[in-house]
């Protein structure tokens, strides 16, 4: 019975969902229209190089070549995006239904709570996926269309990672959202934890204690393991995936048993 309110569930949420998709898709085609100019350019490389190690490890030092333009250009930028989809759908999906009074049908059918929460979060990282399907398209077709062909295997190990990471705080929020009822709440500290995150692995290489401490941060994975241009361990896209379904196993006590606004 899952299975209908993950389908409800992607129905409301499909208009927002291709319009993200789209904007993903154009930014992503934007974004590589400029490669070509940068193209192993030795002037660009030496000017990365003479900038502080910080500096590069935010905006990346090998932007002539295909896996460092995607990489430190467009793929730093996904992180928040993602995580902001996320924590945004996650709290709507039961928090903001119930604070506009739009789980009262939902809860009058025969479907126990722990189900719809479910299917809830089965939709949720549905979504994702298909955001992730749609910026692996849309950089392995413009990478071929503007001179920066990728690995598809890399590309694809490098999209799942900023995918699943994205989950483990959209999870967050919808577990959040489901066990107060706040949305506001759920948004807040899903999306303040996912992209402070973000920012502290930007600059964990110059924080000792950061660095020491940065397996610990899901964005480690994406961002500074180079999966681009190395083949990383899976082990990190299953934690996430486990993590965040771990969160909704442990809202849905508190779901079930709260008094929901009709």
């Amino acid at each position: 019975m899952w299975l209908e309110a993950w389908r409800q569930a992607l129905q409301d949420s499909r208009r927002s969902l291709l319009w993200w998709a789209v904007g993903i898709a154009v930014y992503t085609a934007v974004l590589l229209a400029f490669f070509p100019m940068l193209k192993g350019n030795a002037a660009l490389g030496e000017l990365m190089q003479s900038l502080p190690e910080a500096l590069r490890a935010l905006a990346g030092d090998n932007l002539g070549t295909p896996a460092g333009y995607v990489g430190g250009k467009l793929l730093s930028l996904m992180p928040v995006v993602l995580t902001v989809f996320a924590a945004l759908q996650g709290s709507a999906l039961i928090a903001g239904q119930e604070e506009r009074g739009w789980l009262e049908f939902p809860l009058a059918q025969p479907l126990p709570r722990a189900t719809l929460l479910l299917g809830r979060a089965v939709a949720l990282l549905t979504m994702l996926l298909v955001l992730g399907a749609a910026l692996f398209l849309s950089i392995l077709l413009a990478g071929q269309a503007f001179q920066a062909p990728l690995p598809a295997g890399h590309l694809l190990t490098t999209v799942a990672l900023h995918t699943l990471g994205a989950w483990l705080f959209g999870a967050l929020a919808l577990a959040l959202g489901a066990a107060t009822g706040h949305p506001g709440l759920a948004v807040g500290v899903g999306a303040g934890l996912g992209v402070g995150l973000v920012v502290l692995q930007s600059v964990a290489s110059q924080v000792p204690l950061l660095n020491d401490l940065a397996w610990l941060n899901p964005w480690k994975y994406a961002l500074s393991d180079l999966p681009l241009e190395h083949a990383v361990s899976p082990t990190p896209l299953l934690v996430c995936l486990l993590l965040g379904a771990a969160l909704i196993g442990l809202a849905a006590p508190a779901f079930g048993n709260r008094d929901v606004r009709g």
